[in-house]
């Protein structure tokens, strides 16, 4: 059933998923070498000083622009429209602004670490920046201009490696990872405007206004409860175990993030607006449902599961010694990813359906639950490890009920959906297996050997398994790329 889907929904998904990976990763890739420099020039600390300040915007990020970058992709394309939505955002990002530099005494207070105050203050102005670009970077999305997204997101990227790298050098500490930050979005506003020649005029529709808020506040009101739930854990880690074990717990998640959940997040934001123009054809988009998660598996299953396995050498051969706490909360949180990963699309759905009250509902269940269990894993057993195998749990039961719904909503059984993640998860056990034995038996020699044998050893093992489960898949999968790449350029003129 799966197979059968548009010619549009794989071509499109297959270039654009191309160039916006691409774009993510090239930058992603200046982030993990900056990453692997800091973590020798800096401190512990500083990273944890700074993620001080990540977690308070991360919080109030979610009020950018009220949702109405996805009302843009959703309702027909409009310059009345998007003017409107232009100043809408610029409004409110400076009234976040002001709203951090007020409450950031009340960071300090919180975190006990008055070091939190100025970072929270300078870190506030990401909210002006980000609105300048807000709805250049949706249109882009609305247009599938994917292609057109990689300079935009690689001068982010670069220049807060570059800029990070050049102040830590300078002695700045915890600050270089602040003022990169903003030297990247910064950057990224800039390029947006020289690539994307639409241009804002003074139109503000009352009318437009309300309709963008009434869809966007609804994405919103999931979107604060969904940034609780990722960032609750940075803010009882930070609160009860202090600014060290902060940033040990967030430079465990970098990677894990830059692999998995940037690939999934990539696919998402693709499959969105092409899941929007499907929204009044159930069987095609449940066809396509099925089809994004068995081929997105493919990939994510072996990044995570591998990560989690190899975990110790990857963090002594990059990191060094000094993170070595690191270790197990990396291998906990590749797992976490993953398990997003599995169950990545199922919002998307719900959100082209026009129903996103539904991921609503879900994000609260699963507050109620993970607050007092994060809690009492950074509070009463004081251990990191222990918050970020709490986070897998809660990850693992929450996708059990978002496939669950989905199911119900696109009319999908279970069988199709598990026939969709066989591949991947048979593939991915058979991996871990070698994995495990390979690491085993080169315990002896030096975490960078040991991380290439691990690897060399994980690649072939489900690439084996999966030609010898599911061969005519990977031909299948294979003709599909053959027949969507050289079309991009005749179908695909705007990607």
């Amino acid at each position: 059933m799966a197979e059968q889907t548009t010619p549009k929904l794989g071509r499109t998904t297959v270039t654009g998923t191309f160039w916006l990976y691409l774009a993510k990763y090239s930058g992603k890739f200046f982030v993990f070498i900056s990453t692997a420099i800091l973590a020798r020039l800096l401190l512990q600390e500083a990273f944890g000083v700074a993620g001080y300040a990540l977690v308070v915007i991360g919080f109030l990020e979610v009020l950018q622009g009220l949702g109405v970058g996805s009302a843009i992709i959703y309702y027909r394309e409009d310059k009345a429209r998007s003017d409107t939505a232009f100043w809408l955002g610029l409004v409110v990002g400076a009234l976040l602004f002001i709203l951090t530099w007020l409450g950031a005494p009340l960071v300090g207070a919180y975190f006990n670490d008055p070091r939190a105050i100025p970072v929270t203050r300078a870190l506030g102005l990401t909210f002006p920046l980000s609105a300048l670009g807000s709805v250049h970077d949706a249109l882009l999305y609305k247009d599938l201009a994917f292609r057109r997204k990689f300079i935009p997101e690689l001068s982010r990227s670069a220049g807060k490696g570059v800029i990070s790298i050049l102040l830590a050098l300078a002695g700045y500490g915890a600050w270089s990872l602040i003022w990169g930050q903003l030297a990247g979005t910064l950057l990224n506003v800039v390029v947006l405007w020289a690539v994307i020649p639409w241009r804002p005029s003074w139109n503000f529709d009352r009318g437009l206004a309300r309709t963008l808020l009434s869809y966007g506040s609804r994405l919103s009101a999931n979107d604060i409860m969904a940034v609780v739930l990722v960032n609750a854990d940075y803010l009882l880690v930070g609160r009860y175990l202090g600014a060290a074990a902060l940033g040990v717990y967030t430079l465990a998640f970098r990677v894990p993030e830059l692999l998995v959940k940037e690939f999934s997040g990539v696919v998402g934001k693709v499959i969105f607006p092409i899941y929007a123009t499907m929204k009044d054809d159930r069987e095609e988009l449940r066809r396509g449902f099925l089809l994004t998660m068995r081929y997105v598996n493919l990939i994510t299953v072996p990044m995570g599961l591998g990560l989690a396995l190899v975990a110790r050498p990857f963090v002594l051969t990059f990191f060094t010694e000094k993170w070595e706490e690191a270790i197990p909360v990396m291998s906990a949180i590749a797992l976490y990813t993953l398990l997003r990963a599995l169950v990545f699309n199922t919002g998307d759905v719900y959100k082209a359906q026009g129903r996103p009250e539904l991921l609503a509902k879900i994000k609260g269940g699963q507050l109620i639950l993970s607050l007092p269990l994060l809690w009492m894993a950074a509070a009463w057993l004081d251990s990191i490890t222990a918050v970020a195998w709490t986070q897998v749990v809660l990850v693992f039961l929450a996708g059990l009920v978002k496939l669950a719904i989905a199911g119900r909503v696109l009319d999908v059984p279970a069988r199709a959906i598990a026939g969709a993640l066989r591949p991947a998860l048979l593939s991915g056990a058979a991996m871990s297996a070698v994995v495990l034995l390979v690491l085993q038996m080169v315990e002896p020699l030096a975490p960078p050997l040991q991380l290439v044998l691990g690897v060399a050893g994980g690649i072939l093992t489900y690439a084996g398994a999966l030609w010898l489960i599911e061969r005519d898949l990977l031909l299948q999968l294979a003709g599909r790329l053959a027949a969507y790449w050289p079309q991009r350029q005749k179908a695909g003129e705007r990607i």
